[in-house]
């Protein structure tokens, strides 16, 4: 039989019929691998005709580098992009590639997401997509997987999140110390934890608090869309009918508030006060400059990416999951005078 020195782990995992994560873990720890797939994964390699050492194959040589996909909803969301930044980091630091995915991974679309996984020689995923406890259970079933900001309670997947219920009771307090007592919420979809949760920690806190919440002031937009919440933001504020306190659940949503609030003659922050969420790089462009809460998107992706990287080395973890601490930012939105 001719030796082939070139032979790859994606050839590999095609002859056996498994992942390439699967191959990489049976070359780097064998004792992961039940006897069966091990036993075909050797087969195939003696077929392909790799005459050369089996450590040649093994992850952080020059010529394999494992491969972290992160999954994202929304590309054009600047909030996702230092957790990507925090993820790039921890995964070169360990010899992993990263490839973005722009995917909504739903029910029907989880299995051509799968077969991307497989075509693309992927190690593990890390998602922040709200996917079902289907989609998830697919995915694991062909690469390790990580959740980034949003989690499920009802699947043993891992993640990194935040406290997003507390976050939203701690803004929506900050609120009313400031003297609001007529408050409104501009919310995302409830198919996110993260608007969700916030939308609960809001009205909770609201219902234990003596201000005022008309049904017309829960905003919730479909889509993390600054044209639709400034739409809604500005029919609201033409109402006649306008709180003194707004909490958005996301900067984006903030930023919307702020440019309506000025195009309708309303001032901030001394008509209206403003907390957003996310502590993104515009939060500090506006003017006023927003009050807003911050959370450790860098971390978040870095932590992620560490959980992913000993899944796949096969560690024990101590702790499968995280729960980040947020910070409350105050800036002009809800304190000082009101710039013109």
């Amino acid at each position: 039989m001719a030796v082939n020195r070139r032979v790859t782990i994606a050839q590999i995992a095609e002859s056996a019929g498994v992942s390439p994560a699967t191959v990489s873990r049976a070359l780097n720890h064998p004792e992961l691998v039940n006897d069966r797939t091990l036993g075909r994964i050797n087969s195939s390699i003696r077929n392909l005709g790799y005459g050369g050492p089996v450590d040649q194959y093994r992850e952080g040589s020059p010529d394999c580098r494992g491969l972290v996909v992160v999954n994202l909803p929304w590309l054009d969301n600047p909030f996702y992009s230092e957790i990507v930044h925090g993820v790039r980091v921890a995964a070169n630091n360990a010899g992993y590639d990263t490839l973005i995915s722009w995917d909504n991974i739903t029910n029907e679309t989880a299995r051509s997401f799968c077969s991307m996984l497989r075509r693309c020689g992927a190690s593990g995923v890390i998602t922040t997509s709200p996917l079902s406890a289907r989609a998830i259970q697919a995915v694991e079933a062909v690469v390790p997987l990580v959740q980034c900001a949003e989690s499920r309670p009802d699947v043993d997947a891992p993640y990194v999140t935040i406290d997003d219920h507390l976050a939203a009771s701690r803004a929506t307090e900050h609120l009313i110390s400031c003297g609001c007592k007529r408050l409104a919420i501009v919310a995302g979809s409830n198919e996110f934890k993260f608007s969700r949760e916030r939308l609960e920690g809001f009205l909770d806190t609201t219902a234990r608090s003596d201000v005022r919440v008309l049904p017309g002031w829960i905003l919730q937009i479909p889509d993390n869309s600054y044209a639709l919440a400034y739409s809604a933001l500005t029919h609201l504020f033409d109402s006649g009918e306008v709180p003194d306190g707004i909490f958005a659940v996301s900067d984006t949503f903030g930023a919307a508030v702020v440019r309506a609030a000025h195009t309708t003659g309303i001032e901030i922050p001394r008509d209206l006060k403003v907390v957003g969420f996310d502590n993104a790089e515009l939060s500090t462009m506006l003017t006023p400059t927003l009050t807003t809460v911050n959370q450790p998107r860098y971390r978040m992706g870095y932590s992620a990416c560490r959980i992913l990287i000993d899944l796949l080395a096969g560690n024990e973890l101590g702790s499968r999951s995280m729960v980040l601490e947020t910070e409350l930012i105050v800036r002009e939105s809800t304190a000082g005078e009101a710039v013109t």
